[in-house]
């Protein structure tokens, strides 16, 4: 369809039925149509968030238009407290590839993954406020990672042509308790030094891939629009998986470290993955320690557990050191903003105080026994 017929459905859309009587007026209003999903690789990047029609109505509330579909990992990275919506498209007729159980599904040429940060209860008014919008978008020569800055008037979100990061200070109420920081977008060395992976650990092999859309991470429950469902399921309904992807009750999966109805153990290492396996992976910009904290490594041992650490941690002789987390080298990286040390390296200004105590209270349910 061009362009033309799309005015004339929007005009049409906004045209009012009136039907006069003595008394009153009645009036009906037709729908505004929605308009498909606009990626044309030859010309995205597009200047707005809104040039894609990934959402339809007013912007800000992110209502999928048809074929977008939202989506949410067991655990979701820690980013100074901002709570984030993901979304997912695919072009029609293609789908992904099942590629194990903790890689992300191999996604066609075409596909769209969205990631919007927000906080709630944003002072002095308790509203919401909405900050980034981030795209990767899988192009013939791979992916590519575009970020999208809200407006004041939260009504459009513009392409960061810059590319070094935008800092937006905030203040929040988080459970009650007044936060702030300084929020910084990330710039494009920030997103790869993430998204990046080097498979065969070549000169110059590094390539740029997406990190939570993996089946141990889909594999729970969503309340779509329509009622709950397992993603995984979902995606399947919908096309974007074939039969290639396991029995969900077969995929060795992460879980919410917040669900204390989950083992320590099973809420530690999720959280440990989805925080920091990404870059301590074969591969990984971590490549070169020797931790592995992928949720499906559970070998201990390479996991960090009494293992010495590469570079020299003031009471830290071990990267996790059995029973006494006061002294594991994990717990100083994470209990400090210090850009030298802390871990992960970017993508947080705040410590997650939270996030702290979960894998304290697992360090010290381990075994005593590193010397």
């Amino acid at each position: 369809m061009n362009k033309i017929y799309y005015l004339i459905i929007l005009f049409l859309s906004l045209t009012f039925i009136s039907c006069s009587s003595d008394e009153d007026d009645v009036y009906i209003e037709i729908p505004i149509a929605e308009i498909p999903v606009a990626v044309n690789l030859a010309e995205v990047p597009y200047s707005k968030l809104s040039d894609y029609h990934f959402f339809k109505n007013d912007l800000k509330n992110h209502e999928p238009t048809t074929g977008v579909l939202p989506y949410e990992p067991a655990s979701s990275l820690f980013a100074d407290y901002a709570h984030k919506m993901r979304f997912v498209w695919l072009p029609d007729g293609t789908t992904a590839t099942y590629n194990g159980d903790d890689n992300v599904f191999e996604f066609p040429v075409g596909t769209a993954l969205l990631k919007t940060f927000y906080y709630d209860n944003v002072q002095p008014n308790n509203t919401r406020k909405i900050i980034e919008t981030r795209l990767l978008i899988r192009k013939s020569d791979g992916w590519k990672a575009y970020d999208y800055i809200w407006n004041t008037e939260q009504t459009e979100a513009f392409l960061d042509t810059v590319e070094q990061g935008v800092f937006i200070p905030i203040e929040w109420k988080e459970n009650g308790i007044t936060k702030t920081t300084t929020y910084k977008t990330p710039s494009q060395t920030e997103c790869l030094t993430c998204h990046k992976i080097n498979p065969n650990q070549t000169t110059g092999g590094e390539i740029t891939i997406p990190i939570g859309p993996k089946p141990q991470n889909l594999n729970t429950n969503y309340n779509y629009s329509t009622g709950s469902q397992n993603q995984i399921a979902k995606w399947k309904s919908v096309g974007f998986l074939g039969n290639d992807v396991p029995n969900t009750s077969t995929i060795y999966s992460a879980v919410d470290w917040n669900d204390t109805s989950k083992t320590l153990e099973q809420r530690a290492r999720s959280y440990i993955d989805v925080n920091c396996a990404h870059c301590h992976r074969t591969g990984g910009h971590c490549d070169y320690v020797s931790m592995r904290f992928n949720f499906s490594n559970t070998n201990l041992d390479t996991f960090g557990v009494c293992m010495t650490p590469l570079f020299y941690i003031e009471n830290g002789p071990f990267v996790i050191n059995g029973g006494d987390a006061n002294h594991s080298e994990l717990i100083h990286r994470m209990n400090t903003t210090e850009g030298a040390t802390m871990m992960p390296i970017i993508g947080r200004t705040v410590i997650h105080n939270e996030g702290i105590q979960l894998i304290s209270d697992w360090i010290n349910s381990l075994p005593a026994d590193c010397h």
